[in-house]
């Protein structure tokens, strides 16, 4: 099972929960189970690997070691074994309360639902900032995603002034029309089916490109400056994908790709002389990627056909 389980086509998160049961107990279950109710969080599900303590795994996804034995019912006896889920509960923010219900009104008066019209899968480019929700208005909908302008999104329908996203798994999203213009850049059906797998992830490319000739800085900060493992956990992260914050790190996540089936969106991974992790990119395409080059001095295009980095080249990881 991949680290990172949280996705939808073009933009944006589900929470998928999931209740990964392990032996043991831990009297803290209680505490975090109340803490859900109060606080909107994010799931990841992290299959563990050989080496791997309750500890190292708390350290890498910045939660504490007690919450994460606490959630997966494991007592401080309990060993982990190669291969077993854990289910990492990441930090969130107090819920939004909602006022009470409306009552519902007599059947004469209910305004009769717009009708939904379908169409073929294309892009559409958020122009102010928006959320996207799981049920269309007046429906009430959870909020699954804010989305940013520039945000480019998979829509397949519209229903009165929102329009339908598709989202990784055949679920459909929704965001004001309003709020996106609709483009001709429509998508075949064997990207779509690639995109469905989770295949591909052309957007984050996109998104990468938008910070060409972004000054490099070691440790940078978003938008003045920017380094290599920043810009990949960044483009990710709008996605609902959270990735560590090294080079290194990110190299554990993911599924390894051999190079010839290399697709863009991949995460490319280089070595120094050392033969340490210590540099990332993002795969276009025609062997070319985009990554925060310290040689450049910024946010560049350049090639694996590049004797510099074909000498360097790690491989590849894929979520």
């Amino acid at each position: 099972m991949k680290s990172c389980i949280i996705a939808l086509v073009g933009v944006g998160a589900l929470c998928l929960l999931v209740s990964a049961a392990a032996p043991g107990r831990c009297d803290e279950a209680a505490s975090v189970a109340a803490g859900l109710d109060s606080w909107q969080v994010g799931y990841e599900i992290y299959q563990v690997r050989s080496g791997d303590t309750v500890e190292n795994i708390a350290a890498r996804f910045g939660v504490e070691a007690a919450r994460l034995r606490a959630v997966n019912r494991l007592d401080e006896s309990a060993q982990l074994a190669p291969g077993q889920s854990l289910a990492i509960v990441l930090p969130g923010r107090p819920r939004v309360k909602r006022e009470p219900e409306p009552a519902a009104a007599p059947a004469d008066s209910i305004a009769e639902q717009p009708q939904l019209t379908t169409f073929a899968p294309r892009y559409a480019v958020v122009q102010k900032a928006c959320a996207i929700t799981n049920a269309c208005p007046p429906a009430r909908g959870d909020v699954l995603w804010q989305c940013d302008a520039g945000t480019r999104v998979l829509a397949n329908s519209q229903q009165g002034d929102y329009l339908g996203v598709m989202m990784l798994g055949g679920a459909t999203g929704w965001l004001p029309a309003a709020a996106a213009s609709l483009t001709d850049d429509a998508v075949t059906p064997s990207e779509l089916e690639q995109m469905m797998r989770g295949g591909g992830c052309a957007d984050v490319v996109q998104d990468a490109l938008c910070y060409l000739g972004t000054p490099y800085h070691y440790g940078g900060k978003l938008p003045r400056d920017v380094d290599c493992s920043l810009l990949v956990q960044t483009v990710f992260a709008r996605r609902g994908l959270r990735l560590p914050r090294t080079a290194a790190e990110q190299c554990e996540i993911g599924t390894p790709v051999n190079s010839c089936d290399l697709q863009p969106g991949d995460r490319l991974y280089f070595i120094n002389r050392s033969g340490r992790i210590n540099h990332t990119a993002l795969y276009i395409g025609n062997a070319q990627f985009v990554h925060a080059s310290s040689n450049r001095g910024c946010v560049a295009i350049d090639s694996l056909q590049d004797p510099h980095y074909a000498a360097r080249f790690y491989g590849a990881r894929r979520l």
